[in-house]
């Protein structure tokens, strides 16, 4: 009977059909024919009105869509009915009805029922649909579904047609304009950049498709983009953020040691050696090194001009002109570009009262680079000069300019002119340390790039000396700094393994001993007298004579006979040569001049040959890059005493930090409130030791306070109060008109 009675009830109990054809399929065949019947007659009358809520529909789809992988002949146009229906009447459709027509082919698609590039391209169109909760759907399962399936192999076919799918609908945001296209076209820019930054869709196709949405007419569009490519670069904080979570196993090991052994507490020990395992695997892997979008654009002077153009024409608000600004100086400065009408630009917001200010210091700056010519970046320094650095304005302000200066002459040294630089320079004993760090750090810097700017006494002594020796090269306009015929300073690490090689310890013999026997080496046996070997006094002999040779120079005269003659320092040629520009020189010194030329071209193309054979004929490890740093270094402390500073390397970078155009700022002078809650904050946790004066809570009442809440029958018998009820009327005015009268004292 009861079996009779639940059969009775399958055809309108869907939940229980389902559990049941899921177990047997075979068995409940003719109750799905039923149920299938049953949708399609339901399904053509909801065709004739799709606006009103059917939830007979709804329940018959959710049905079919789970037990559809048992009956695959059957349902096998069903996926294809519900594809139809929402691209037909998407926007009509009730909501509920669309939602679960949504679910059913997610369902679908989970079992792989139905293909995703189908799929995929009907959702992004629902994406138009003015309902939120079904966009957040459809989001999750796109982003899902495209990692999953590009998580073994990358699907090259779907992940083409997508993004050519999500271009179309940019373009079409583009020209409608319409409200649901740009719904739509915003929230398939979302999916490329949620894709990217899961590593997914990490391509160049994908950084163009999202650059195209950066001329979008739609705000919302255009500064999503925007902000993907100015923060593109960031890493995530998952994985640092996963170290919190990793349980403790020797904790847990030793709370299992000593209490009762349960399965669940086993389950949860092995549970948390898998996690280990996982992260300890993860950290092994390689590191990977992700790259800013930049670098990604097909067209990156056409992306620059074009971002340009629309900062031009200020259609935007401040905020979004400013980060678009910021995107077009980042594009110059990667690449290396020229878009010689972007500072002009610059000059009319570079004002002490323009609102983000140091932004637009910051853009100035990473816009410049060595290919922009010192011409356009020297009205820059100049507006900069004569709005900041100067004594109207506060001191935080022209720490301000300086700083600005600063960073633009790290990428261009050539944009300032020797003036300029020598007069912001005097600021470096300014009364203010900001202002005073700010003109030290641009001494700094010159007196690495170029010293010859700066003043005698600002160029310090390492400066001078190299200045001298002619070591400081100035690099011209279109010179690259990196453009060397060998590596810089290599023959001081080439000098050092020969200072370790233990082979120069051999004693040397005659040239005609050493011609015999057949290149052996006659060595000192013990019978021999003592070698000799070099202490350091003997050392430093040998360096002097050393270095009298090298002073030393012979030549050959007009009869062949060797003339010894001392070789022309630096000092004597420069001064030989300024009497030749005066014509002040005899032919005996033209020809001294001359051969001393000559001689120190030969030197230097020696050195060169030297250097650039040790530099192709060498492997160097990144030990040895270290090492030859630390070596340059010891060659400058060498030549003169002091702290070495190293050049700043922040031209390569491709953005500017804007606390380094702030600098370090002073602190203000704090308020009362200020004061009081610094003083508040460093009482907490110290509440036992403060006073207890003026608090509410005390440790107890005293006994007066105790006698006011008794009960009347506890205090009836005292005297104080047995006199008061023998009190004269005299007595009773008297005191009330003693409390009236302390009343009234106690309101003034």
């Amino acid at each position: 009977m009861g079996r009779r009675n639940r059969t009775a009830l399958l055809p309108t109990h869907l939940p229980q059909l389902q559990n049941l054809i899921k177990r047997d399929p075979k068995s409940y065949e003719a109750e799905f024919l039923q149920q299938w019947r049953h949708f399609q007659s339901a399904l053509s009358i909801f065709c004739l009105k799709p606006d009103e809520e059917s939830k007979e529909v709804s329940d018959l789809v959710t049905f079919i869509s789970q037990v559809a992988q048992c009956y695959p002949e059957i349902t096998k146009d069903f996926p294809q009915q519900l594809v139809d229906l929402l691209q037909e009447h998407h926007m009509a459709l009730h909501p509920e009805v669309r939602k679960s027509f949504v679910q059913g082919l997610i369902l679908l698609r989970n079992k792989s029922i139905l293909d995703n590039t189908r799929l995929l391209p009907l959702f992004f169109t629902l994406f138009k649909c003015r309902d939120k909760q079904l966009r957040e759907l459809l989001y999750s399962h796109i982003v899902n579904d495209i990692k999953s399936a590009n998580a073994k192999v990358k699907n090259n076919k779907l992940n083409k047609t997508l993004q050519s799918f999500m271009f179309t609908m940019l373009e079409s945001a583009t020209k409608g304009n319409s409200d649901e296209n740009a719904i739509a076209a915003k929230k398939s820019v979302d999916v490329c950049i949620d894709l990217y930054h899961k590593n997914v869709w990490n391509d160049a196709k994908t950084v163009n498709v999202i650059a195209e949405a950066c001329f979008s007419p739609v705000t919302k569009i255009s500064v999503t983009a925007v902000k993907f490519f100015l923060n593109s670069n960031e890493t995530n904080d998952d994985d640092e953020n996963d170290d919190d979570d990793i349980p403790d196993l020797k904790k847990m090991q030793m709370a299992n040691l000593h209490s009762k052994k349960t399965k669940a507490k086993d389950r949860k020990l092995e549970a948390a050696k898998k996690k280990i395992k996982r992260k300890s695997k993860s950290k092994d892997k390689a590191e990977g090194f992700n790259f800013s979008a930049l670098h990604l654009i097909n067209d990156p002077q056409g992306f620059a001009e074009k971002l340009y153009s629309k900062l031009s024409t200020k259609e935007d608000r401040w905020e979004v002109r400013l980060m678009k600004m910021n995107l077009v100086s980042r594009v110059i400065g990667i690449h290396q570009l020229t878009l010689l009408g972007f500072y002009p630009l610059l000059i009319k917001y570079l004002q002490p009262t323009q609102r983000d200010v140091t932004m637009v210091l910051v853009c100035a700056a990473q816009a410049s680079h060595s290919l922009v010519p010192p011409d356009v970046l020297e009205p820059v320094l100049k507006a900069i000069a004569n709005n900041f650095v100067t004594d109207r304005v506060a001191n935080e302000v022209m720490a301000v300019g300086i700083n600005g200066i600063r960073e633009i002459c790290v990428r261009q040294p050539l944009a300032i002119d020797a003036t300029l630089l020598q007069d912001l320079t005097q600021y470096k004993q300014h009364r203010d340390k900001g202002v005073l760090m700010a003109a030290r750090s641009l001494i700094a810097l010159y007196r690495e790039v170029n010293p010859e700017l700066l003043l005698r006494k600002d160029r310090g002594k390492s400066a001078s000396i190299r200045l001298k020796d002619g070591a400081i090269k100035t690099v011209q306009y279109g010179e690259s700094i990196t453009n060397v015929d060998a590596l810089d300073g290599l023959e001081l690490l080439d000098q050092e393994d020969k200072e370790e090689d233990w082979g120069d310890w051999e004693v040397e013999e005659d040239s005609e001993e050493e011609s015999d026997e057949d290149g052996w080496i006659n060595v000192a046996s013990d019978d021999e007298d003592f070698v000799n070997v070099a202490l350091s006094d003997d050392e430093k002999d040998e360096e002097e004579e050393e270095e009298k040779k090298k002073k030393i120079q012979y030549k050959i005269g007009e009869n062949g006979e060797i003339i010894k003659a001392r070789r022309i320092g630096k000092r004597q040629l420069k001064k030989l040569q300024d009497a030749e520009e005066h014509a002040e020189m005899s032919e005996e010194q033209r020809q001294k001049l001359l051969e001393a030329v000559r001689a120190r071209q030969a030197e230097e193309k020696a050195k060169q040959e030297a250097k650039l054979k040790l530099a192709t004929t060498r492997i160097l490890t990144p030990a040895d890059f270290a090492r030859l740093n630390e070596l340059r270094a010891n060659k400058e402390l060498e030549v003169a005493t002091g702290k070495k500073r190293t050049f700043d390397e922040s031209q390569h970078e491709e953005q500017v930090d804007e606390a380094t155009i702030l600098g370090p700022r002073k602190k203000t002078k704090q308020d009362y409130q200020q004061r009081m809650a610094s003083i508040q904050e460093g009482r907490e946790g110290r509440e036992k030791f403060g006073s207890k004066k003026g608090k509410k809570e005390k440790g107890s009442t005293t006994n007066r306070e105790k006698a006011r809440k008794k009960n009347f029958l506890m205090i009836a018998h005292k005297q104080s109060v047995v006199s008061k009820s023998k009190r004269s009327l005299f007595d009773k005015q008297k005191q009330l008109r003693a409390a009236i009268n302390k009343q009234k004292r106690l309101k003034h």
